[in-house]
């Protein structure tokens, strides 16, 4: 399994592309998971609404850049580990 790490903070306007991508693979075996820094712009309500298939990782306050990556890396449980940043849409068969 692949584990793909998204860390974000405040990025509601580009999960959903972001996201919408990872859900188009042709390959399948693969978890998300969302490190949130603390967002206030509605990603958390959002990531739990639309996207029951990410795992989020609640940051109590914005930790930075690799504070989310570490969070998310520890929380992975993929052989293999990659780091997405969230204003990415990746290619169909990037995985």
């Amino acid at each position: 399994m692949i584990s793909i790490v998204i860390p974000n903070w405040n990025g509601l306007a580009h999960l959903p592309a972001c996201l919408a991508s990872l859900g188009a693979q042709t390959y399948s075996d693969f978890e998300i998971i969302v490190a949130d820094n603390a967002s206030t712009d509605g990603s958390r309500e959002c990531l739990a609404r639309e996207h029951p298939e990410a795992r989020v990782i609640a940051l109590d306050r914005n930790h930075g850049f690799t504070g989310a990556c570490n969070a998310g890396l520890r929380a992975a449980r993929g052989e293999i580990a990659v780091l997405l940043n969230n204003d990415t849409e990746a290619d169909p068969c990037w995985l």
